[in-house]
């Protein structure tokens, strides 16, 4: 089976960054957290378009992650991968190091989170979307509380959501079942109804969703 012509390929319009990219103080909170560009993601998104077998996709994704273990757009696809062979405890195991390698990335000497980590900033997307599918995996493996936690950290540190954190809390903490949550909220369609049904049962929990995007 080749991949090529199954999936979609958006390339990121990459931002470069200021000599000192991660370092913004906050008065409420550490630092604001700034990925840099990677060097790999050219040779990443070119694989993609490639017209290759699934089996030297994923040799290939390896030997990116080998030779940039913090670009985490490998990792990602290559979970995408294993899950659709279901080769579903393989697939967790690399989420767990994509997770890993995520949190190495953002965490402080403390292990705190930055005050900012923004999706406005491109070069951090790969690090928010495996902490939200690490959130998702999370949720779907009966670890709520923890899930919770994740979701909150990413709705807090990106208050503009532009991945839909809060629906996701806004799900748990109305007890959905997580996989058919996540097919519909992430059904294209149901854009406009995810919309209002967030606004209306957002009300349930004014302590949680009680603040505006700065």
């Amino acid at each position: 089976m080749k991949m090529s012509n199954n999936r979609n390929v958006t390339r990121q319009t990459t931002l470069f960054p200021d000599e000192i990219f991660h370092g913004i103080l906050d008065e409420k909170c550490h630092i604001e957290f700034r990925d840099h560009p990677r060097y790999l993601m050219e040779s990443y998104y070119d694989l993609l378009e490639s017209d290759i077998e699934d089996s030297t996709l994923k040799a290939e994704l390896k030997k990116l992650i080998n030779k940039e273990p913090d670009f985490l757009c490998p990792y990602l696809t290559l979970i995408e991968i294993l899950k659709e062979e279901n080769q579903i405890s393989e697939a967790n195991k690399v989420l767990e190091n994509a997770y890993t390698q995520a949190l190495n990335l953002i965490l402080d000497e403390s292990g705190r989170w930055p005050g900012k980590l923004e999706a406005s900033w491109i070069p951090n997307w790969h690090i928010i979307i495996t902490i939200f599918e690490k959130a998702i995996y999370l949720w779907e493996t009966g670890k709520t509380d923890d899930s919770l936690d994740l979701f909150r950290k990413l709705l807090k540190t990106n208050p503009n959501d532009d991945f839909g954190a809060r629906n996701y809390v806004l799900g748990i903490l109305l007890d959905f079942d997580c996989r058919e949550f996540h097919k519909w909220v992430n059904n294209n369609e149901n854009y406009e109804a995810v919309l209002e049904w967030f606004d209306e049962n957002q009300k349930k929990f004014s302590d949680e969703f009680n603040h505006d995007p700065q």
